[in-house]
């Protein structure tokens, strides 16, 4: 084992740092780092590690070796450690589809995504607000009632199909788009509550619009799509759907929850076309339950996504993904909840046997690791259960 003075072990808690403590414990724990001339070379232990620390970590690697070695490092490779142990983890493409050529650009919006509770600490996670597959879905209600009475409804409009995956991006953006204006607001009345008291003349700040305004490029860019033909339909039929639907809660008399019903974005408007008439910017009216979730209420109501959730291929990854964020312990600890209570939140048209089968095939498909989660299946027959842990990250005793 290295010690605490060596090159690697000082780029470790140099990326440590720069990465964030769950970044670290998820890709590069347990991973070694040797510093040799102008290049760095990381030993990661899954080809699924090596393959996200690639396409997500080389400038941070590099960026954490040249600080340790006073040079600059212009090279960071990452290799397997052990095959035998990688060739049973399933590739990164098998889950993540491919995106945008200048994905690596700084993001127009900030990187974490975000997704915020209805009323009262009720979480939209609890279930998805979006169906599995949209290509051959009849439904127009999706119902699903908690162990404690709570009943959350996501109904279409008449005429209307249910939210897509797809469609569900473009709620996530504009209440990223909202969480970062929200930043800025509360940044500009500290600023005008000191200038107060040390007598300046000031206007106080103007709270974060109730519109977002957006291109269709920054849609694209958003959701780390490839631009394509029907980009613009595209979003413009995702923004209709998505004004159409209502969430609703019923609660049980006597419940801490109140009742309500809420649209998952307001009113659309095109506010620019291109010469052939596509839509190239649009207003999204932004409802009142996510304006006073993020904007108006002391502790926001929000959940953080990682940014390649966007790049999740399967649906059923990103529902995964969704309930684990809401419900997995931060210390380690593991969450644990049974196929049929899964299928429930899911809303799966599936017989349980089947939704067994496909939930099977995508934990396969993502080698047990979920982005940050590691994810697997416990128990045997009708009693088998989905169980789910973030890895804690261990702090050398000697550092």
């Amino acid at each position: 084992m290295e010690s605490a003075s060596t090159p690697g072990q000082l780029i470790a808690q140099r990326l440590r740092t720069m990465v964030g403590a769950e970044a670290f414990a998820s890709w590069f724990l347990g991973a070694r780092f040797e510093l040799a001339d102008d290049k760095v070379k990381v030993v990661a232990g899954t080809t699924f590690a090596a393959r996200v620390i690639s396409q997500n970590f080389s400038n941070e690697v590099k960026s954490a070796a040249t600080e340790i070695a006073g040079r600059p490092i212009v090279c960071a490779t990452v290799v397997v450690d052990g095959e035998e142990q990688a060739t049973e983890v399933a590739p990164i493409e098998k889950i993540l589809r491919a995106v945008a050529p200048d994905d690596a650009q700084p993001d127009f919006f900030i990187p974490e995504l975000s997704e915020v509770a209805l009323k009262d600490d009720v979480h939209l996670m609890e279930m998805t607000p979006f169906t599995l597959n949209g290509r051959n879905e009849t439904r127009r209600e999706l119902v699903y009632t908690s162990p404690q009475g709570l009943t959350l409804r996501v109904k279409a409009a008449e005429g209307e199909k249910l939210p897509t995956v797809e469609d569900y991006d473009l709620v996530l953006m504009m209440q990223s788009w909202l969480a970062d204006m929200a930043n800025q607001y509360k940044a500009a009345v500290e600023r005008y509550e000191a200038d107060r008291k040390a007598g300046l003349e000031v206007k106080p700040p103007a709270m974060p619009l109730r519109t977002f305004e957006v291109s269709i490029s920054e849609v694209v860019k958003f959701k780390r799509a490839k631009w394509g033909g029907h980009a613009s339909a595209d979003v413009v039929d995702g923004l209709r759907c998505l004004a159409s639907t209502t969430v609703s809660i019923d609660s049980k008399k006597k419940s801490k929850y109140r009742g309500g019903i809420f649209h998952l974005t307001g009113r659309v408007d095109v506010l620019a076309q291109t010469i052939e008439g596509k839509a190239a910017r649009v207003a999204i009216e932004i409802p009142d339950w996510i304006y006073q979730g993020i904007v108006e209420r002391a502790v926001p109501m929000l959940r953080t996504f990682s940014r390649d959730y966007l790049i999740l291929a399967q649906p059923m990854h990103r529902a995964l993904y969704r309930l684990l964020s809401l419900k997995v312990p931060k210390d380690g600890k593991p969450f644990t909840l049974s196929l049929s209570e899964l299928a429930q939140r899911f809303q799966t048209r599936a017989e349980q046997k089947y939704f067994n089968r496909d939930l099977k095939k995508a934990i396969d498909a993502c080698g047990g690791q979920l982005l940050e989660y590691r994810i697997q299946l416990i128990g045997k027959g009708e009693d088998r259960s989905l169980q789910a842990w973030r890895p804690v990250l261990v702090t050398d005793a000697t550092h």
